[in-house]
């Protein structure tokens, strides 16, 4: 009876325990990445890459960002939308581009090409999240020197709202492309805007 009683304790504390402790599985998730990864996951915005890595040092692909962004966004692969008339895109992810690319939050590399596989750099993250999240800078005064007028505002708006900063104090690291870990850490810090302390120093996310 005891034995039985116990099994049942196990088993209640096992249902009990937050959905973040069963999503701490991922080897590759430090404590700097972990609430980030947690919080996309249990929104069923993103999955990891297998069952035990999230592929936190990867380099997020377009696809799998247009993915998560659309289910950011409430876009589902049953709705309707208009085709976006790329070639690239996979059957099965052409919901997530084609909602995307009607509603001008990310478009393609050329009137034909998504750019599906190639890695998503960080002006092409400042401006989906911007627009995800409709974020709005009150200046455009920023002290990068390699940002395209075209993505200022974008930019901008991530500073003021402590999303991300520069990889130095001069360049933004628009060129550069970013990884699966610091793509959820955008979405989780653009999800808990306000409630962040700007860095003492520039960070590299």
């Amino acid at each position: 009876m005891l034995k039985k009683t116990l099994l049942l304790l196990s088993l209640a504390i096992v249902v009990l325990l937050p959905l973040n402790s069963v999503l701490a599985a991922f080897s590759d998730v430090n404590n700097t990445y972990k609430p980030a990864v947690d919080h996309i996951v249990s929104k069923g915005y993103a999955q990891g890459i297998s069952e035990t890595q999230f592929g936190i040092s990867n380099e997020i692909k377009r696809i799998d960002a247009a993915v998560m962004i659309a289910r950011v966004n409430g876009f589902t692969p049953d709705g309707n939308y208009q085709q976006a008339g790329f070639t690239d895109v996979p059957k099965d992810r052409q919901w997530a581009v084609n909602a995307l690319a009607a509603n001008g939050i990310m478009n393609g590399l050329s009137t034909k090409t998504f750019g599906s596989y190639q890695s998503m750099s960080r002006e092409q993250m400042a401006k989906v999240i911007a627009l995800t999240y409709d974020l709005k800078a009150t200046s455009m005064d920023i002290p990068f020197t390699d940002v395209l007028s075209t993505v200022k505002p974008f930019v901008a708006a991530l500073l003021e709202s402590n999303i991300t900063q520069g990889k130095t104090a001069t360049e933004f690291g628009s060129k550069a492309n970013i990884t699966r870990g610091e793509f959820a850490l955008f979405i989780y810090r653009a999800e808990t805007a306000g409630s962040l302390t700007p860095p003492d120093v520039i960070s590299v996310d």
